[in-house]
């Protein structure tokens, strides 16, 4: 058979039965009935002036799919999967019609919806579990967080996420589970919920340094049949704080009106539209009306009130916050919501109550011991913020537990070796986030009047001496 190369643009047909790939790429004139002389077809490329003919060779590699023990065929799968899971898109996107994996890639053929949530997610989930026990495999001590939940779908949670620092004094998040719990959310339920849990995990509840949680009367009766140091979350503190507050009659009767104008506005298109135009005309930005919503937490808006930047400060999640609730609470009571001259009565209640709800919940005597001890083993803080009589028990607390430390430090850990730690892995610490810190608003003319102080207390005493010298020798 002779053949040759398309030199017009004839349209060529293909070969009559034929299934292979290659008719892709070769095909006959119209005018060859019997179809003897096979004719290249201008897909492959034709050899020009300013550019290279490609190889049959080429060709045909381009039109063949990747086989699925290819390394290409298991990146993009990978990089699906951890799509699917990091972002947590619904499985069925890989069979959406915009999906353009075929655009980016024709030779990838991508796998079921099923392959993804039966293979490929397990697979993933279990190295990546490999890994984060491999971390907690050398984690001597550590703080958890707990909390229920409801899905949209009022399906409920018990979530559960471990606080550690490394040897290489980086600190650690680790998100172990988020499992489904319709059981009764009754204390002696969730006690064993989170027993379990940390069983799952190899974890010791004697490694367990303190479990911070919200102020349901469920978890914290759970938190006690354990026999666990609870700590209160200072966020849902706060939230409630100012939930309380806001049930001033003044402020509901505000509260009420303002409901009256977002519904007159949420029901109509006309009026929606009449107020974008009214914007328009007066320069103002195109603001939308804020449909109430009882369980969103209201701090936000109303410290953003007070002070702009403090909530972003408050939400920070790559580095130690325990150590803040003092100092914070003194900033509250001194700056943030003390009484300024100018303030209605409305503002002195509402700055009042919030400050007698907190300044309550935090004078207990077992929590003023917690957080005295975290204060004091912040170099920023030191025992600025713990009164005078407290001083001394919080030092000697301090030099008690470094010293424990010490000895605890000859201690094996429980779960795999060294080797299998290593061959594990290291997982890269999450990108931070840049946000003003916490430190930025103790950074005042007050403040810096109070490190003074704290460097004179600094420099005395014999207990203070000896905690400065063990952590020293602990951080070496």
């Amino acid at each position: 058979m002779d053949e040759e190369n398309v030199t017009d643009k004839e349209e060529l047909l293909p070969k009559r039965g034929a299934m292979s790939v290659v008719w892709k790429y070769f095909g006959f004139k119209k005018s060859d009935v019997d179809q003897t002389t096979i004719i290249c077809n201008d897909k492959v490329g034709t050899a020009t002036q300013n550019a290279t003919q490609t190889s049959l060779k080429d060709a045909f590699t381009k039109g063949t799919a990747y086989d699925k023990k290819s390394k290409r065929w298991n990146d993009i799968t990978n990089a699906i999967t951890f799509h699917l899971a990091k972002d947590m898109v619904p499985l069925n996107t890989v069979e959406k019609v915009g999906f353009m994996i075929k655009v980016l890639d024709p030779r990838y053929v991508l796998p079921s919806r099923n392959y993804f949530s039966r293979t490929a997610i397990p697979n993933l989930y279990q190295k990546h579990r490999a890994k984060v026990e491999a971390d907690l495999a050398t984690v001597r001590h550590f703080s958890a967080t707990t909390d229920l939940w409801s899905s949209r779908s009022m399906e409920p949670y018990l979530s559960l996420t471990v606080h550690f620092i490394s040897d290489d004094w980086v600190l650690h998040s680790h998100c172990l589970q988020t499992s489904f719990f319709p059981d009764d959310h009754t204390g002696e339920l969730l006690a064993a919920g989170l027993q379990e849990a940390l069983d799952s995990w190899g974890l010791s509840e004697h490694r367990l340094v303190a479990i911070t949680t919200d102020s349901g009367a469920n978890i914290i009766k759970a938190i006690e049949l354990n026999n666990w140091t609870r700590l209160q979350c200072f966020g849902h503190r706060l939230h409630l704080a100012i939930e309380r507050t806001m049930k001033d009659d003044r402020i509901q009767r505000a509260v009420g009106v303002c409901k009256k104008i977002v519904a007159a506005f949420s029901y109509s298109w006309k009026k929606r539209r009449d107020l974008a135009k009214v914007q328009d005309e007066l320069g103002l930005p195109k603001h939308q009306l804020t449909t109430e919503t009882p369980t969103r937490w209201q701090d936000v808006e109303v410290l953003e009130a007070v002070n702009k930047d403090f909530t972003d400060a408050l939400s920070g999640e790559h580095y130690v916050s325990v150590s803040y609730v003092k100092p914070v609470l003194h900033l509250f009571n001194t700056t943030i919501l003390a009484e300024e001259d100018d303030n209605t009565e409305l503002a002195r209640d509402v700055k009042r109550n919030i400050l007698a709800y907190l300044n309550e919940k935090y004078s207990d005597a077992h929590t003023d011991d917690l957080l005295d001890i975290a204060s004091f083993l912040d170099p920023r803080f030191g025992t600025t913020y713990t009164k005078k009589e407290n001083v001394e028990h919080a030092i000697s607390r301090a030099v008690e537990e470094i010293k424990s430390l010490k000895d605890q430090q000859q201690d094996p850990l429980p779960g795999p070796s060294g080797a299998a730690a290593a061959a594990a892995g290291p997982v890269a610490p999450p990108e931070e986030k840049r946000k003003k810190s916490l430190s930025s608003f103790f950074k005042k003319a007050e403040h810096q009047q109070h490190g003074l102080q704290r460097r004179n207390t600094l420099r005395g005493g014999k207990h203070q001496d000896e905690a400065e010298s063990l952590l020293a020798d602990h951080r070496g």
